[in-house]
């Protein structure tokens, strides 16, 4: 193992086809990583299940990792999927995925072998390693040419350029090795990377060649907006790196040094990792969170489900929603990717028995199935219009093109011109 805690493969068990076949998980305790127990990986093939079983030291004491993994000495097993789905949560997606599989071409990869691959600094606040004594480490396949990896030194620059350079389909082995580094273990599909600020984590997150406008800078707005209107939003800020817009949002899943568990509204009610459209809804799973123990949060959840609708954000999967442990308690976390998107309908619909379109009008009927009367429905909607009157100031102060602005004004009309409705009689 090399100083920064890359393991080259000798402490890992390791299939005799190069696959990974054990990982142990641990959760930071007091400062210092605990494993809690294990996961075991069987059968062949590129796609393979596994089983998860806390340790018995973790049994006398612990507590569970996730609501959905009950603190038991019973296995839990992952199928229909690869993993328990809570450890999908802490894995690399699409975009963190593609930076593995172009840098280790020759590598099968699995979920197992995406876990081991990406780096320590992953969203949550589980961690994995080869042994329980070994604590945390990254695994890096044998052979490859990443090995000799640069130091974190990286510019913000450098990683613009990089992560165009994978985008577009052109990425050397220089740029694999920057990415490797900040952007292998991210979740999302977008291109992104990993930053620490004046001792702070953030993402930054970067255009891509099929945007149809300055998408960080859009984001940008309505993050903005999303807090004019009341909705918990993380630190953010807009920077500029060589002519391009970059969005640095800080991570909501760290305080200072402390890692925070993560768990998206996917993990929560037990829906397949490759869902997108779903018969789940907004009001299900608000109350599947109360159900599960979390701080209620009905209320949150239906101020944000007519924000996505007035800003026509219809990417509002189970993914894009999700929920923090913080001092032993999950709760809500903070709203995140919000951009308006031409798809037609929500991915997820109100409440049962109700469309998915995006018609906050008509959303306030559905206000009982989040256990909240007409008269605070009706506040909370007039609460979003008096934010999004500041609308055309925001796209002012961060100097949005004429040309965005007629595109976005053209996706979200009603954010512009939000409809007016009646009010309940006193």
């Amino acid at each position: 193992m090399d100083a920064r805690g890359l393991e080259f493969g000798a402490m890992w068990k390791i299939s005799e086809d190069g696959r990974i076949d054990r990982l142990v998980v641990y959760v930071t305790v007091d400062g210092q990583p605990v494993p809690v127990g294990a996961i075991t990986v069987e059968g062949k093939g590129a796609v393979r299940q596994s089983r998860f079983a806390y340790a018995r030291s973790w049994l006398d004491g612990g507590f569970p990792i996730s609501p959905i993994l009950p603190l038991r000495a019973k296995a839990t097993v992952s199928a229909p999927y690869e993993l328990p789905l809570p450890f999908y949560d802490a894995a690399p997606d699409g975009w963190g995925r593609s930076i593995l599989t172009a840098a280790f071409a020759r590598q099968v990869f699995g979920m197992a072998e995406f876990l081991a691959a990406a780096g320590d600094d992953r969203t949550g606040d589980l961690r994995f390693g080869p042994a329980p004594e070994s604590g945390p480490m990254q695994w890096v396949p044998h052979d490859d040419p990443l090995f000799a990896l640069p130091d974190a030194s990286e510019s913000l620059q450098e990683l613009v350029e990089a992560a165009e350079a994978v985008d577009a389909g052109e990425a050397t082995v220089t740029h694999l090795r920057k990415l490797f580094r900040s952007s292998a273990d991210t979740g999302g599909a977008r291109p992104k990377a990993r930053l620490r600020i004046d001792g702070e984590e953030w993402i930054a997150k970067f255009r891509t060649w099929g945007d149809a406008f300055d998408d960080p800078k859009i984001e940008t707005v309505c993050l903005d907006l999303a807090d004019k209107c009341g909705i918990d939003v993380p630190p953010h800020r807009l920077v500029d790196v060589a002519g391009r817009s970059v969005l640095l949002v800080q991570r909501f899943d760290r305080e200072g040094d402390s890692r925070l568990g993560y768990m998206s509204a996917g993990t929560l009610v037990q829906a397949s990792p490759s869902t997108y459209q779903t018969n789940v809804t907004y009001a299900d799973v608000a109350a599947k969170a109360r159900r599960s123990g979390i701080e209620p949060c009905e209320e949150s959840i239906f101020r944000r489900m007519l924000f996505n609708a007035f800003i026509h954000n219809t990417d509002d999967h189970l993914r894009n929603h999700g929920f923090r442990r913080i001092d032993g308690k999950w709760t809500l976390s903070p709203a995140f990717d919000l951009v308006p998107c031409n798809r037609p309908s929500h991915a997820l619909a109100p409440a049962r028995g109700v469309a998915a379109i995006p018609d906050p009008v008509a959303m306030l009927d559905t206000s009982g199935a989040f256990g909240l009367d007409r008269g605070k429905a009706v506040e909370i909607y007039s609460d979003l219009v008096e934010g999004l009157a500041s609308l055309p100031e925001l796209l002012d102060r961060h100097e949005v093109s004429a040309k965005d602005r007629g595109t976005v004004a053209g996706l979200m009309p009603l954010a512009f011109n939000p409809p007016g409705i009646k009010t309940p009689a006193p």
